[in-house]
């Protein structure tokens, strides 16, 4: 067994106590974050993102120990939103969800912005596209539903989907 030599403690005692020291936040420093987070969302209330934002929010929430606020900036097909993301304080307080729409709204013509205005932190959501008729139609692809949508009179059919710069717009 060795000795123990006191110069060997004392220099075992500094290096762990600068350790120690390193390890630690400063003192001077509070936990983050210390106050309520907004969330925005750029899209309607009750709406797929609306949705995907607030179990997003809980779960932070819980996480966090701080109240999550999600807020809908809608309007202009989603500028509005996407806007208010991208010139929000970069102090972690306001974070947002951005959607594909960004990849299409300048090409639209409806603002500048584009993909390189915003940092990502996550992918949280992806929503494949889908055509769904009801179970009892008389379509049963795609081929004969299209077909159907050629041959009927303007505004016989009815169908839904999103806006102007929207992922399903088509010029």
């Amino acid at each position: 067994m060795n000795e123990v030599s006191r110069r060997g403690l004392m220099a075992f005692g500094v290096a762990a106590g600068a350790a120690g020291l390193l390890a630690r936040p400063a003192l001077a420093q509070s936990r983050y974050p210390t106050r309520p987070i907004t969330l925005l969302c750029p899209w309607g209330a009750g709406g797929g993102t609306d949705a995907t934002a607030r179990i997003i929010g809980a779960l932070l929430e819980k996480d966090l120990g701080q109240p999550i606020n999600v807020v809908n900036r809608t309007g202009g097909n989603g500028v509005v939103g996407h806007s208010a993301i991208a010139t929000a304080q970069p102090d972690g307080y306001t974070i947002g969800i951005i959607t594909v729409e960004i990849a299409m709204l300048h090409h639209a013509g409806l603002t500048n912005l584009t993909y390189k205005d915003y940092r990502p932190l996550a992918l949280m959501n992806e929503d494949p596209p889908g055509v769904q008729v009801s179970a009892s139609s008389p379509y049963k692809d795609i081929k004969e539903l299209a077909d159907a949508i050629k041959a009927a009179p303007a505004g016989k059919m009815k169908a839904s989907g999103t806006g102007q710069g929207g992922i399903w717009h088509r010029r």
